[in-house]
């Protein structure tokens, strides 16, 4: 029995060490660019909220790629500026919405939804208000979804000031480990995508079917694994790449609050219903399963150590160090993935001297991981937008 425990505890955080190891591996090498292939009309939809300082740029780009079948349509939802006005002058349709007791983006995405059905284009792409595609980001999106009847989810990454702090720093090299690498690995391992919320097209039946009013922190997160579990397809573009600016140290922890909280709180919701739906006969979504399981990687961390603290402990009286040791090799493996991902992609954002404070951002977030266990956040909080 004591045996036994200590192989399910080593496999608590082996199982997510080895999913993390395999992605970061598999997913750190480049992708292969696919032909060119014309898209059919689409739609950016624009969820805002008071976003008047930034909204106009993000129009601008948008509508250097766009023809004229196509179209952009901004949400302005609960606005107290002028980030309606903003939009039409910048050329975009605008529908406004005030429900002040319905706050968050999924609300405004069912709002736009509504105003799209008189006239549907056959793919949406969600856009946040503060996200930048890069170019040809919305056509080449457009057509991934046409042409494989699939939700897709573009790449997208996180850029920060020049001088921003470690902190932050830290913040965009896990971002881009996490919306890039991993995504890029749980594809080729066969489990899909998951969705995250900018950068998204959908084939107009699909988004008009989708679950989107909900009151989740991570609203995308949960679209994208309740299409996976109705048997819909959800696709990675990694070449489709889309950015938004870091946002300031202070407000960065509350990003990653809402966003970590959030995703905790649908691990535990969904694994379950992964798992079964993988046993009846869906094996890609055991692979799934296992992506959703790795925690933030600075949770992961603080949950290794002590727990091979306590199977160092339990073999020294018992005699059994296999799980310890297992557990050891699995940790190496993903920090090896880890430095080989630094290596290859992040040395611009974390330098050497800069990636040494790994101890300090752990520290950093452990307030984020003890509201976990008792003040954990469950209500929508606008990012701020300040550097």
């Amino acid at each position: 029995m004591v045996d036994m425990l200590c192989w399910v505890l080593a496999a608590i955080v082996g199982i997510p060490l080895f999913m993390l190891a395999a992605e970061c591996l598999l997913g750190a090498s480049p992708s292969v660019k696919a032909p060119y292939i014309l898209p059919p009309p689409f739609t950016v939809l624009i969820p805002a909220h008071d976003e008047v300082a930034g909204i106009a740029a993000v129009i601008r780009a948008v509508r250097q790629q766009l023809r004229p079948c196509d179209r952009a349509l901004v949400v302005a939802d609960n606005c107290t500026d002028d980030t309606a006005a903003m939009a039409r002058a910048c050329g975009a349709d605008v529908v406004e919405r005030n429900a002040p007791d319905l706050r968050g983006k999924a609300y405004a995405l069912v709002y736009g939804r509504e105003a799209l059905r008189p006239q549907p284009t056959p793919i949406v792409i969600v856009l946040d208000a503060d996200c930048l595609p890069a170019r040809g980001a919305l056509p080449r999106l457009a057509a991934h979804a046409a042409g494989k009847g699939a939700a897709v989810q573009g790449c997208y990454l996180l850029v920060g000031a020049p001088d921003a702090t470690p902190l932050v720093r830290f913040s965009i090299f896990a971002f881009l480990v996490k919306n890039l690498v991993r995504q890029t690995g749980l594809q080729r391992l066969g489990g899909g995508a998951l969705l995250q919320g900018t950068g998204m097209a959908f084939p107009w039946p699909m988004f008009d079917a989708a679950p989107l009013e909900t009151a989740s922190l991570v609203e995308d997160l949960k679209l994208g694994l309740d299409l996976r579990l109705a048997g819909r397809k959800v696709q990675f573009d990694p070449l489709a790449v889309f950015t938004s600016s870091a946002s300031a140290e202070s407000a960065t922890q509350g990003q990653r609050t809402r966003w970590e909280h959030g995703s905790v709180a649908t691990m535990a919701q969904y694994l379950p219903r992964l798992i079964g739906a993988s046993l009846r006969g869906r094996p890609a979504l055991l692979v799934l399963a296992a992506d959703i399981a790795v925690p933030p990687l600075a949770l992961l961390a603080g949950l290794t150590m002590p727990i091979c603290v306590l199977l160092a402990v339990m073999g020294i009286v018992t005699g059994t160090f296999g799980p310890l040791l297992a557990l050891l090799g699995l940790g190496a493996a993903a920090a090896t993935a880890l430095v080989f991902v630094w290596f290859r992609l992040g040395r611009d954002i974390l330098p050497a001297a800069i990636a040494r404070q790994l101890p300090r951002y752990v520290l950093w977030k452990l307030p984020i991981y003890r509201r976990l266990a008792g003040a954990r956040q469950t209500l929508w909080v606008r990012t701020s937008r300040k550097p």
